[in-house]
């Protein structure tokens, strides 16, 4: 078949409600349900609403605990029935997938699939129109689509041709659209729907969300939120040892390290002061570390008796690792470790 220009073969998902274009089925999902609106799903038991009939069954789980399943050969108790799936494959071995070519088994389907395509290659997916092969499917069916798909979609009004229908129709918007989306608060005119909403939103938007505590003004809900927990949020964190205050318990736990913003603790036998209850000292010097291990590799280079030395030359070190690369580098020799 001779090739067309201008061809493209990716395959892509339209939303049939406004003009978004995605290369993955689930991302579309996602956004039907996130900008066209589902139907809210209330949780019997509480307050909980959500969008999603999966999340709704997680929480009541989660929270409520109506739902238990229970294994049929044991004492084995779940909450979520695809732990107790993978319990009785583990476990108890119900259903095995062996393979025909060797002593391979598995629990799962796919999994004898895949090893059966790498170690024994007999699942193999050829093209009807070709000599192409291939162990997946799925490159199968990305080789057809590029190489021997015979649907083209045809611009009426020029020569442009593609494979995907969405393509076809974002070209038509894009080149021969003759409808216009106007501003109505200046001469910003698109042929997207959606641009000109982001436009009125970013230009225009009289919309603004005040603080109700201080003079903060914004025109996005999530930076008024963000503004409301940094400085007015109900839980603040105060340092016991100045005035900081923040939202966030970590940034306390940084600001306490980084400024020493705690109690000293003497030592009973000595003028030694530290912030730090945990120290851990060397007994030949007076190295104090905070972290054992910074200890460990403080007694290895500074105290160690144990040398490892070359049975080939004079070289000594203080660690095995480092004999072992000088060995296999200077006498060209393999070390088993």
């Amino acid at each position: 078949m001779q090739p067309i220009d201008n061809v493209c073969t990716l395959k892509e998902f339209a939303c049939s409600q406004c003009d978004y274009l995605t290369k993955c089925k689930y991302n579309l999902s996602r956004h039907v349900d996130s900008c066209h609106g589902l139907t809210e799903l209330k949780c019997p038991h509480c307050d909980y609403i959500s969008k999603y009939k999966y999340h709704l069954k997680v929480h009541i789980n989660a929270r409520h605990g109506s739902v238990i399943f229970k294994c049929t050969q044991c004492d084995y108790v779940t909450k979520w029935k695809r732990s107790l799936k993978l319990h009785m494959n583990v476990h108890h071995g119900l259903t095995q997938f062996k393979c025909t070519h060797c002593d391979y088994i598995s629990n799962y389907k796919q999994n004898l699939k895949a090893h059966i395509n790498v170690h024994h290659g007999s699942l193999q997916f050829k093209c009807t129109q070709c000599d192409y092969v291939a162990k997946w499917k799925t490159s199968l069916k990305i080789h057809m689509n590029a190489h021997h798909d015979s649907t083209h979609y045809k611009c009426t009004h020029c020569s442009y041709v593609t494979t995907t229908k969405p393509y076809l129709k974002v070209h038509m918007t894009d080149c021969h659209s003759s409808t216009q989306f106007k501003c109505a608060n200046c001469d910003y005119v698109s042929k997207r729907k959606r641009q000109l909403k982001t436009h009125i939103e970013t230009h225009h938007n009289t919309t603004q969300y005040r603080c109700t505590n201080c003079h903060y003004v914004t025109k996005c809900e999530t930076s008024l939120k963000r503004h409301m927990n940094v400085y007015h949020g109900s839980t603040q964190f105060k340092c016991t040892y100045c005035d900081f205050v923040t939202s966030y318990k970590f940034n306390l736990k940084t600001h306490i390290i980084a400024y020493r913003c705690s109690t000293q603790l003497k030592c009973t036998n000595c003028n030694y002061m530290t912030n730090y209850k945990s120290h851990f000292k060397c007994t030949n010097c007076d190295y104090v570390a905070k972290y054992k291990g910074n200890l460990k590799s403080h007694m290895n280079v500074h105290h160690c008796s144990t040398q490892f030395k070359c049975a080939n030359c004079a070289y000594v070190a203080k660690f095995k690792r480092y004999l072992v690369r000088h060995i296999k580098i200077k006498h060209c020799v393999k070390v088993n470790q």
